[in-house]
């Protein structure tokens, strides 16, 4: 939760995306209509933030390049270094996060924070519905969060997503949910 001047207080949700286009027409229509059900039921102001981030893919194509790339990367380092060298100045990440407030003019914290909770959780439940796996910003997560909105010009970089393991859904073809590389960060922080 982030505890602002004035007895303002704002909790950050976000959520692993869904391919929305590969959805049949009915699953994009329940969807829809889950997602405005959600905000149509909504008492409280939210605030819904997308950002595009360029992921900086330098580190991995030196690692492929001279050889000491990890076994993953060796395997399919030719095709993956054609691939990055096409791709390099064009790849963006896109995040999204919804923003809850709570402002309390007495300034009570306990109070603050219980509101604040229970709001989280009717969203939770409606993003839920919307078929995804919405998730709370913790500690860390808030302050990277902060530090990439007052700094724009930052970038991902491509080494730190390739050691989180996010090659494994084109190598291995994992299915969703099973040892993703986004369960791996879940299990890392706790969620």
């Amino acid at each position: 939760m982030i505890i602002l001047k004035g007895g303002r207080y704002r909790a950050v949700l976000t959520a692993d995306p869904v391919n929305f286009p590969l959805l049949s027409d009915e699953e994009q229509n329940g969807i829809e209509d889950a997602f405005g059900n959600l905000l149509m039921g909504l008492s409280f102001p939210v605030q819904l933030l997308i950002r595009s981030v360029p992921v900086d893919m330098r580190d991995v194509l030196e690692d492929i390049t001279a050889g000491n790339s990890n076994p993953a990367l060796r395997e399919y380092g030719e095709e993956l270094k054609k691939f990055l060298l096409y791709f390099a100045g064009q790849i963006n990440i896109s995040e999204a996060y919804l923003v809850i407030p709570y402002d309390d003019r007495r300034r009570d914290y306990y109070r603050a924070r219980g509101e604040l909770m229970r709001r989280v959780q009717v969203v939770m439940e409606g993003l839920s519905k919307c078929g995804l796996v919405p998730r709370m910003l913790d500690t860390d997560d808030l302050l990277q969060f902060l530090y990439s909105f007052l700094n724009k010009g930052s970038t991902i970089r491509m080494k730190e997503l390739v050691k989180a393991g996010a090659l494994e859904l084109v190598k291995g073809g994992v299915k969703k949910g099973e040892n993703s590389f986004f369960e791996k960060e879940k299990s890392k922080k706790g969620c």
